[in-house]
């Protein structure tokens, strides 16, 4: 009993520093150094195994895979890519609602900060042509740029999961591919179905443009599309690290374009974020010392004691960090190394990683503090109790979706 409430005042501490708006990083290491203490740690074991935890190779290779990903963003955003895909889109696709889905969620292909606001000029664009409201232009571009969270390999989450679990990232990819399913599912059904497709007469909105070449155009989505597919083939289909695939790729595209040595330093500094580097360090030590320090037995031990589900610590402790933080990263950093027993007690259990991944995902999606709702909100000059009133039933069925899979026994096959 005495553990479980050592365990629960660094779990009031980590929400104590998240609320103070201290970056996750150093929370995470905060906590750390916390929990080190309360389980009576020797000092010279905290700082040892805190030192391993940030050198070990697990570490290197998240963090160089992660920095990797924030410079192949800048390196397409630079060279125009995604401007060409959804350029493409647009006037390939003349399905309102399919097109209110694609836009935002072709700009999720693309990892980064607040990058709903990337797609939301376009979303407007086509919502104005049809008078949709601002809520639900708000709705349809945030929801929908963040499905494929659960699955892309270039997600910060994914990623992380893969690497708190020591699995592949693929693994983690073929559990969580229900995940994106639902979302796409309950986008449809709660905010597609809702938008009245009435032609907006006003001859000052923007057209597509007439006359177009449909094989010209699918060639621009191909070229805007295709570095980041060459990513995904040598990552997932022929089975290269994936900070090698990123490397490759980048370098490929650095020769191709022919950028400047000039340019490629301005791009490496843009792309460069110390708090990113100061997260993974967190992420890594947080798990380490969780581990050595022998908490990580203790959530289990007290649920069997007190007759309390597993299923309900999977299911609410990421989703009260989503919820509080409003990042992925922060939910999977926290919540996984406190929860690893559940996700891998002996072996990694697929279908509570899908579910803590579901759960916590709900509490980022429903988050008053995600970074693209609240810039979108604004941007679009929406009130935010119409837009909750519209992702809410969204949010809902996303997170019923990952309880009803898990009680009837997903995965129900061998996942790899």
């Amino acid at each position: 009993m005495l553990e479980l409430i050592k365990l629960f005042l660094v779990f009031v501490l980590l929400v104590f520093l998240i609320n103070k708006k201290i970056p996750i990083g150093w929370t995470l290491i905060l906590g750390a150094i916390f929990l080190g203490i309360l389980f009576e740690l020797p000092l010279s074991a905290l700082t040892l195994n805190m030192g391993k935890a940030s050198i070990e190779p697990a570490t290197i290779d998240l963090l160089i895979t992660i920095l990797l990903i924030l410079l192949f963003g800048e390196l397409l955003k630079c060279c125009g890519y995604f401007q060409d895909l959804t350029f493409a889109l647009e006037n390939l696709i003349k399905n309102i609602k399919l097109l209110l889905i694609l836009i935002p969620a072709t700009i999720g292909l693309l990892p980064m900060p607040a990058g709903a606001m990337m797609s939301a000029p376009m979303v407007e664009g086509v919502g104005n042509k049809y008078n949709l409201s601002p809520e639900m232009k708000v709705s349809v571009n945030y929801w929908f740029r963040h499905i494929l969270e659960f699955t892309f390999p270039l997600y910060q989450g994914v990623i992380i999961s893969a690497s708190i679990l020591n699995v592949k990232i693929s693994r983690i990819i073929l559990a969580q591919i229900p995940l994106s399913l639902a979302m796409i599912l309950s986008g449809v059904l709660f905010l597609n179905s809702k938008i009245k497709v009435e032609r907006k007469n006003n001859p000052k909105t923007v057209e597509f443009v007439k006359n177009i070449d449909n094989a010209s155009m699918m060639g621009l989505a191909f070229k805007g599309l295709w570095p980041v597919i060459l990513v995904v083939l040598l990552n997932l289909i022929l089975g290269m690290n994936l900070a090698l695939a990123l490397v490759v790729t980048i370098i490929f595209l650095f020769v191709i374009r022919k950028v400047s040595l000039k340019d490629i330093g301005n791009m490496i500094k843009r792309s460069f974020s110390l708090d990113i580097v100061i997260l993974i360090l967190g992420v890594m030590i947080f798990k380490k010392l969780i581990t050595v320090s022998g908490g990580i037995g203790v959530i289990p031990q007290s649920l069997s004691n007190f007759g309390i589900s597993p299923v309900f610590a999977v299911c609410l402790v990421p989703f009260i960090v989503g919820i509080l933080t409003g990042m992925t990263s922060a939910f999977v950093g926290i919540s996984y190394p406190i929860l690893f027993f559940f996700l891998s007690p002996n072996g990694v259990n697929y279908g509570y990683v899908m579910l803590a991944y579901g759960s916590g995902f709900t509490g980022v999606m429903l988050s008053p503090v995600h970074l693209c709702l609240v810039l979108t909100k604004d941007y679009f000059k929406a009130s935010f109790r119409r837009v909750y009133l519209l992702i809410l039933p969204a949010g809902l069925f996303l997170l019923a979706s990952a309880i009803i899979l898990v009680l009837l026994g997903f995965p129900w096959g061998k996942i790899g």
